[in-house]
């Protein structure tokens, strides 16, 4: 048995911080939590009780082959499946060292992402625990085309659908509108109908897993809203032309059939950071309504919205040590609390992803993901990048900043 003394608790349930507990640990599970004090004398000891300690981070939105430089398209498209394995090694291991324990890859070419999740399950390398879309679902000639998984009508989706999760797929994703990432797409306008969305839902759910709508335009969250997805990624409420045209009565649908929103904030500012403004005609029109943006997200919020943290992480100027720039931007620009902020990232996230009672929390019964900080996230959130342990399925996987090969 482990015993992990833990300073401060921040659980991810949304509780207050627990002061000097106890979690005892076996097979990769937590038995139990009580106060810190007399341990069975058998016990490995990990003392963190000079740490706060929360669970295991979930980022919602990753692309672990694309290469986040200046030009992600550039390398995607040049680069063979071997290569991209390589990026999906080191990008593994960067968000392992940043807390992440478990990430949702959203979009990667070949079953490629596939082979990297089960080299990490058989622990041949280090890495997040990795739930894989394979290659998203779109339209001929649509956002991320170049990924390989065109269809064009109800039956094409729903083939579609089936060929990834016949290759591996642990969730899904579909292009409800054009994005940025792709010439020749547009964000404002809905690629599928709800029928056609509907269609790879129904697959989604015979198998068990769950389907993310990217949505930056209006009438894809719509489409996809009423078609029952479960995650809208980015979700801003883009018109066909430059304006952003939410509609309230959509945000009410999602809270009330429980749709999370992953809003993924933090590409932009970064770009932003490494450029000095001097980025393209497109993402120049999104910082100009980022303003607009972030007040829906936060009607989105005070309306029940799920907001669940992702990054994004892979495209331009976002590495995969992007979450904690992320849960701060749901502080400082959306009014999150610390606390919120970790949900979005633990229970939540959990929960949204159908790993309720598996992951995101510290209470008896779940899986051992936890990592260890300096200082309180639970009052300061950029307490977060400081990261001394990281503990994934009850075993040290980075201490001291250093990832460890298994």
């Amino acid at each position: 048995m482990q015993v992990i003394l833990a300073g401060r608790l921040i659980d991810g349930t949304g509780a207050a911080v627990q002061r000097d507990r106890a979690l005892y640990v076996e097979d990769g599970k937590i038995q139990g939590i009580g106060p810190a004090g007399d341990t069975p004398s058998d016990a490995e000891v990990i003392d963190l009780s000079g740490l706060a300690v929360l669970p295991g981070l979930i980022d919602c939105h990753v692309h672990l082959v694309f290469s986040h430089t200046d030009n992600p398209l550039r390398d995607v498209l040049a680069e063979d499946d071997q290569q991209l394995l390589l990026r999906g090694v080191a990008s593994a291991r960067q968000a392992l060292g940043t807390g992440i324990t478990t990430v949702r890859d959203l979009g990667g070419r070949g079953g490629v992402t596939f082979r990297l999740r089960d080299a990490i399950e058989r622990e041949l390398i280090a890495g997040p625990r990795i739930f894989a879309a394979g290659s998203p679902i779109t339209i001929t000639g649509g956002h991320c085309n170049f990924l390989g998984l065109e269809a064009d009508d109800e039956a094409a989706v729903r083939t579609a659908a089936r060929r990834e999760l016949k290759s591996g797929a642990t969730c899904l994703k579909i292009m409800a509108t054009g994005g940025r990432m792709t010439p020749g797409t547009n964000v404002g306008i809905a690629q599928y109908s709800v029928a056609e969305i509907r269609a790879v839902v129904d697959e989604a759910r015979r198998a068990h897993v769950t389907l993310a709508a990217h949505a930056i335009g209006t009438a894809g969250i719509r489409n996809a809203t009423a078609a029952g997805v479960n995650t809208i990624e980015h979700c801003s409420w883009l018109g066909p032309t430059a304006v952003v045209e939410f509609d309230e009565s959509v945000a009410i649908q999602m809270a009330e059939q429980g749709i999370a929103a992953v809003p993924t904030l933090v590409p932009v500012k970064q770009a932003m950071a490494a450029t000095g403004g001097k980025v393209s005609e497109g993402l120049r029109e999104h910082i100009a309504l980022r303003a607009e943006i972030l007040r829906c997200l936060r009607r989105m919020a005070a309306l029940g919205v799920p907001i669940v943290a992702g990054t994004d992480a892979g495209v331009a100027w976002t590495p995969f040590n992007s979450l904690p720039g992320e849960l701060e931007s749901l502080v400082s620009e959306v009014g999150f609390t610390p606390m919120q902020a970790i949900q979005a990232a633990t229970g939540s996230a959990a929960r949204t992803l159908g790993l309720d009672g598996v992951l995101g929390a510290l209470v008896p019964g779940r899986t051992a993901d936890l990592i260890a900080v300096d200082g309180d996230p639970s009052i300061r959130i950029d307490d977060i990048r400081s990261v001394r342990m990281v503990v994934k399925g009850g075993k040290i996987v980075v201490e001291n900043a250093v990832v460890l090969d298994p």
